[in-house]
């Protein structure tokens, strides 16, 4: 725990703030507004959108593009990406990119 909040510490809570606004606004920029359910801009690096079957879309991001994502039950039919630190730009194009090619 010492490790960790010392690892905070060093890159110093704004930056990270900073960090996970910028790929969800990444995120959120590629989503079509009619997909989106979290605010835009977004509130944090929790971001909803519409999808038409939760549960395979869950499955096939994490088998083809391993992409981690979960399906929530309010609202239906919805998966919830959650950035944060540890994501990347390029985590987000590879999510936004199993999404179009799942057809959403």
């Amino acid at each position: 725990l010492s490790a960790s909040i010392d690892l905070l510490d060093d890159a110093g809570l704004g930056t990270i703030e900073a960090h996970i606004a910028d790929l969800a606004a990444r995120f959120v920029d590629g989503v079509p507004s009619d997909r989106l359910y979290s605010p835009e801009p977004p509130e944090s690096g929790l971001v909803t959108v519409r999808v038409d079957d939760p549960e395979s879309t869950v499955d096939r991001l994490r088998e083809e593009y391993g992409v981690v994502v979960r399906s929530i039950p309010d609202p239906a039919g919805a998966v919830r990406a959650s950035l944060h630190v540890y994501n990347t730009a390029e985590d987000v194009d590879r999510l936004l990119t199993g999404l179009r090619e799942t057809g959403w």
